[in-house]
């Protein structure tokens, strides 16, 4: 009889995992498969329209610019730009266990910033993390070998364990 995987939707299944050290992994479909494939190999690949060239991440039926439904995958060159940014202290997700920076990152060749990709940050203490600070991606090995892109501080971020103080962020 083989154990029933716990249920990362409740919270008796976040604690069930939490409890064994377990952080999540995707659950790849058809619509996602190539990106996670790609993940896969090390590669970053996000959606272009083959109709009007936008590029759309996360993965869309259709394009949101012009409806086509033509679409090709392309691999990207792995640098970004944080967009956004949250350090999260409540430590919800199983097998994090400590406060970490979540961070939105806009591609470099996307060209707008309505593509954006969730990561974690990694090699840089969570508070260094700004918006507007350059990253590049890494790929952080999980379970059974999927691999999941990860940030890490790019050529030109000002992080303050190098003496360098971030940018102030004004309103």
């Amino acid at each position: 009889m083989t154990a029933e995987k716990p249920n990362v939707q409740t919270s008796a299944g976040q604690a069930q995992l939490k409890e064994m050290g377990v952080k999540p992994i995707p659950a790849p479909d058809d619509l996602t498969r190539p990106y996670w494939d790609a993940a896969n190999k090390g590669e970053l690949h996000i959606q272009k329209c083959s109709t009007c060239g936008e590029h759309r991440h996360p993965p869309a039926a259709q394009c949101p610019s012009c409806y086509s439904k033509q679409v090709e995958w392309v691999k990207l060159s792995g640098k970004g730009t944080v967009y956004t940014f949250i350090i999260d202290h409540r430590l919800m997700v199983p097998g994090f266990d400590e406060p970490y920076a979540v961070i939105v990152v806009n591609p470099e060749e996307a060209g707008k910033d309505t593509v954006r990709i969730t990561g974690n940050i990694r090699d840089c203490d969570r508070n260094d993390v700004y918006i507007g600070m350059p990253v590049e991606v890494v790929f952080e090995e999980r379970v059974d070998g999927v691999k999941l892109p990860q940030w890490k501080p790019g050529a030109g971020a000002k992080l303050r364990s190098k003496g360098e103080t971030p940018p102030t962020i004004r309103s």
